[in-house]
């Protein structure tokens, strides 16, 4: 397993977390996650309320990590099946990252990707609130944000390069776990976020050209056919590396 890739999959999953996509919308989707409105739960006061939102987070997270594992091993398959064409494949997979990554810093804007396409999910019915916070989850990753579309695709491109089905559902994993491990923490500690927020502003401004630049790295590393050296050198200089497991 190559732990470098495991590590920055689940660093992307954090940075998508803290993007303009997730973090201004977060009381919006706990109050969702919850049923429970955003005054209650900015009260932080009922133990009701905040076991609901983490609950509800819980489930959430649920529902795109299913969704994480199809595409992981749905893009390492397509990988295998066109194995003979690996090599250049990967560099163009690379190659579209780094424009990818370039975009999101602001470098230059393709305006496709900023055409926000979404999947409207709605409450219906009387379903109980964790069944409705597991189909949010699944309608999370087939709606498309501008910010977490390009991330998203950039894992899915390293999984592509797996050379087995379960490492590259371990990577879209890592990415859930980063994407959702922040989910379940704010949930725990709801009536601080919420009003901690409201002091993010400035660097929410930034997350987003973060993730440009390691989406940058991550692209020029597959270009250049370097992931794979890069990942044994830190390994033999730093071996604790090598026991990290996600």
């Amino acid at each position: 397993m190559n732990e470098i890739g495991m590590m920055t999959a689940f660093a992307a999953g954090i940075l998508s977390f803290l993007s303009p996509c997730v973090l201004p919308l977060l009381p919006g989707y706990l109050s969702f996650l919850s049923g429970e409105t955003i005054d209650t739960l900015s009260a932080g006061e009922s133990k009701k309320a905040r076991m609901k939102a983490f609950l509800g987070a819980v489930f959430f997270g649920l529902g795109f990590l299913l969704v994480f594992v199809l595409l992981g091993a749905g893009a390492t398959k397509i990988g295998q099946l066109l194995g003979d064409y690996k090599d250049i494949l990967g560099r163009i997979a690379g190659a579209v990252i780094i424009i990818l990554g370039l975009h999101m810093m602001g470098i230059f804007r393709i305006n496709t990707l900023l055409m926000q396409k979404k999947w409207n999910y709605t409450k219906k019915g009387s379903s109980p609130f964790f069944i409705q916070a597991f189909l949010l989850g699944v309608a999370l990753v087939f709606g498309w944000t501008p910010c977490l579309g390009p991330v998203l695709a950039g894992i899915i491109g390293m999984a592509s390069q797996q050379d087995t089905v379960t490492q590259g559902i371990m990577l879209l994993v890592a990415y859930g776990f980063g994407l959702w491990i922040p989910f379940l923490i704010s949930a725990l500690a709801v009536g601080f976020v919420i009003s901690g927020l409201k002091k993010a502003g400035k660097v929410v401004m930034w997350v987003e050209k973060i993730a440009g630049a390691l989406l940058v790295v991550i692209g020029f590393l597959m270009l250049t056919n370097m992931m794979q050296v890069i990942s044994v050198w830190l390994v033999q200089t730093f071996p604790i590396l090598g026991s990290i497991n996600f």
